[in-house]
């Protein structure tokens, strides 16, 4: 049964006053944490970009910082996890790292079906990606004693040392210029209001030749009965459903996030769409959007795969 928008802004309106618990339905589950990571790999290979950062940042991690935890299982060194609430617990981070070193000690297969069917990008091959985790280097990351530093560094206080979760309203501010080999996030980039300085901050923040991935979910997110119905609100309707969440989404179109990431500096090696042709028409459009492109209209999703220049 759709919401109607009166319900919508009677939320918005009592977020307010009451704080929004915490959670987000994401990052919940290891298996879940695995096929995305392995997902963004596998496309950055397909692309030509390494597939062994160092250093790697993730935006908005969610309910926990299970996606690192799969980047430091697989070679990096350090992570930084910025998020605006701190959602994540040490009980849930701890049960996914170990469930995610049993995922990948067995080469499963990435996930994809069933509860998994809705993660994008999707792949042609959902295969143990050997080419990019080969025996050596498993044998290699998964050492006992590396996996017993990662379980410390996951037991302190993850202010220092190799896992950094800056939240709550974390800032890629504290992050050193020219640092990061990887930024990753998955269904985020949606929600964050300023824009363009985030992507601004990304080109900062990475080295020569680091890149960015990012899976962008560009759909109304419960708030229409269309997918793209998000777009047809004025922005006193918009305003009021929002209310005081310290998170929502932005509603901007797929081609905003390349427009800013092109004017931040970045070369686009790809911008992988997800394209419905269903959904409001154009006479519906609030006037603000009302010169959005019909690309822009049909597209629910995007993976955007830029890197900073040598």
């Amino acid at each position: 049964m759709t919401t109607p928008v009166w319900r919508h802004i009677l939320r918005g309106i009592k977020s307010i006053f009451v704080t929004p618990p915490l959670g987000t339905g994401g990052t919940v589950s290891a298996q879940y944490c695995y096929s995305v990571y392995l997902r963004h790999l596998v496309i950055a290979d397909q692309h030509g970009l390494a597939t062994d950062p160092h250093t790697i940042v993730e935006l908005g991690p969610g309910d926990s910082i299970g996606i690192g935890l799969m980047a430091l299982l697989t070679g990096a060194e350090q992570y930084y996890a910025i998020d605006a609430v701190r959602h994540a617990s040490s009980a849930t981070n701890s049960l996914i790292f170990d469930e995610l070193t049993k995922l990948l000690t067995a080469q499963t297969p990435i996930p994809s079906g069933g509860e998994f069917a809705e993660i994008l990008p999707k792949l042609d091959d959902y295969r143990f990606p050997t080419k990019i985790l080969n025996e050596i280097r498993l044998s290699q990351f998964l050492a006992t004693d590396r996996l017993s530093r990662l379980r410390m560094a996951l037991a302190s206080d993850l202010v220092t040392g190799p896992i950094r979760y800056l939240a709550p309203m974390g800032r890629m501010h504290d992050i050193p210029v020219n640092s990061v080999d990887l930024i990753i996030s998955q269904a985020v980039m949606e929600h964050i209001d300023q824009l363009d300085e985030t992507y601004t901050e990304c080109f900062r923040c990475l080295k020569p030749g680091g890149f960015m991935s990012h899976q962008i979910d560009l759909r109304c997110h419960d708030t229409a009965p269309e997918w793209n119905g998000h777009w047809k609100y004025a922005d006193l309707t918009w305003r009021l459903m929002r209310g005081g969440r310290p998170w929502f989404i932005n509603r901007k179109p797929c081609s905003t996030h390349i427009g800013l990431a092109n004017h931040a500096g970045f070369n686009i090696h790809a911008e992988i769409k997800q394209s419905v042709s269903s959904g409001i028409s154009r006479r519906q459009l609030a006037e603000r959007f009302k010169e959005l492109s019909q690309s822009d209209l049909t597209t629910a999703g995007v993976l955007v795969l830029a890197s900073k220049t040598a």
